[in-house]
């Protein structure tokens, strides 16, 4: 199935920006703004814990901890009662601890909100809970068995495999979030048997590492160079944050172009310093986009495009167009996508995603102007010339097609489409379908 791209502009202002896997920690990503470069990294000593209150020790299996123990291995995590995904993770920490507990690692989850925030967060029931067989009648053959609610497991009862904490003077989350440029929750940072961190990350994505490290076979090494990488380009992001808070447009921008200029070898990192300029660059435009000074924010974005360097204009382009969709500028922005199937940076997934975002809201408003539509099919089509065999993108093709009423087109179309699928294909079984209700339809008009 194709990914239904109902677009949010997030523009690069005050806010900052965190994946849906974390929650934004306001008072360490201002500390981990002042601090360059990262005191902490992978390879570092281990710091004390230094906490105030233990408040679960997971049955009384753990002593709170201050110095590492050599041999053992140690998952140091950082929380918030309001951060939802910590929350999330709280089940997988219980597991993970349960199944090391016989095997030398213990986990520290650690908050900096004060006690009585803590422990009235335990109290209340988890979320969405279980539901369990019960006995009914039907257990001695007098009726069915049913599903009955799950007496509430609390949150206190949930994170009791594992030593949760709190340390409201903050002196744990300085000494690792702060030191190592971390701003974002939940992290956790494995400490290995020699106590030296070994690994940062999202708890749910520790599994792997945490096995390797736990059986003398994790590469310190190789992952302290990507990390130590992703630590200087956080403090930089860090720093363009600030500086946009400061309005300062142009030196946010300046930051971001020297960053450039040494990602030569690296396009991935390019293409999100990219991005970032191009959100940096748009902000003001795309406030009066979005509140209805179409004819001055067009104006001021065509000059911002003028200004602007040519490798970021294809994503300022889309960023436009994405904004027009959203607001219901269709017209505008069948402008803007004719201009970007013009450019020359585009790629043809990026014209597929926006031809298809069209296509998607055709299904919903029917009665879209008919320019939009024929952008949308222009579009579609490009991308299927410089990408011939792409199933996907050949299948936009086909759905543009037959809105536009050419049902042999689309169906040639979407033929071509399951000829070329991978054999391991998601989008299969979709493909495949939407070509048999083409021939379906064909076949009820022909015996019309």
């Amino acid at each position: 199935m194709k990914p239904s791209f109902h677009w949010v502009i997030l523009l690069l202002s005050a806010a900052a920006m965190f994946s849906n896997l974390a929650c934004a920690d306001e008072s360490a990503e201002k500390a981990v703004e002042e601090t360059a470069p990262a005191e902490l990294t992978v390879g570092s000593k281990a710091p004390e814990l230094n906490v105030e209150h233990w408040v679960n020790d997971g049955h009384g299996k753990f002593k709170p901890v201050t110095t590492f123990e050599s041999g053992k291995v140690y998952v140091v995590e950082f929380w918030a009662t309001w951060c939802g995904p910590c929350i999330a993770s709280m089940p997988h920490l219980a597991e993970t601890q349960e199944k090391y507990a016989d095997r030398g690692v213990q986990i520290v989850s650690i908050s900096d909100e004060d006690l009585e925030t803590v422990q009235k967060f335990l109290a209340k029931p988890v979320r969405k809970p279980a539901t369990r067989p019960t006995a009914t009648p039907a257990a001695t053959g007098e009726g069915d068995k049913k599903e009955e609610p799950a007496e509430p497991e609390t949150y206190a009862k949930l994170t009791s495999a594992y030593s949760l904490t709190t340390d409201p003077d903050r002196s744990v989350a300085a000494a690792y979030m702060e030191a190592a440029g971390q701003s974002g929750i939940p992290t956790c940072f494995i400490v290995g048997k020699t106590g030296h961190i070994e690994w940062v990350g999202h708890p749910m994505v520790m599994d792997k590492p945490l096995e390797q490290v736990v059986t003398d076979q994790w590469d310190r090494d190789a992952f302290a160079v990507e990390f130590r990488k992703e630590q200087v380009r956080d403090l930089l992001m860090a720093k363009i944050r600030r500086l946009m808070r400061a309005q300062d447009t142009a030196g946010a921008v300046e930051q971001i172009r020297e960053a450039k200029a040494n990602a030569v070898d690296d396009p991935q990192w390019a293409a999100r310093l990219n991005m970032t300029e191009a959100q940096i660059l748009l902000s003001p435009v795309m406030r009066k986009l979005q509140t209805g000074s179409s004819e001055e924010g067009l104006a001021e974005f065509a000059a911002a495009l003028e200004q602007a360097d040519e490798s970021v204009r294809p994503q300022m382009q889309s960023l436009a167009f994405r904004t027009m969709m959203a607001t219901r500028k269709y017209e505008i922005a069948a402008g803007l996508l004719t201009e970007i199937t013009k450019a020359k940076g585009v790629t043809p997934m990026e014209l597929n995603q926006m031809s298809w975002q069209i296509y998607e809201t055709v299904k919903r408003t029917p009665d879209l102007p008919k320019p939009l539509v024929e952008a949308a099919t222009v579009a579609a089509k490009r991308a299927v010339d410089e990408d011939p065999k792409n199933s996907m993108i050949i299948d936009t093709l086909a759905h543009l097609v037959h809105v536009s009423g050419d049902l042999n087109e689309a169906i040639q179309l979407q033929a071509k489409a399951v000829e070329n699928l991978p054999d391991d294909s998601p989008s299969g079984d979709d493909i495949r379908a939407f070509l048999k209700e083409l021939e379906q339809e064909k076949a009820k008009a022909e015996q019309k």
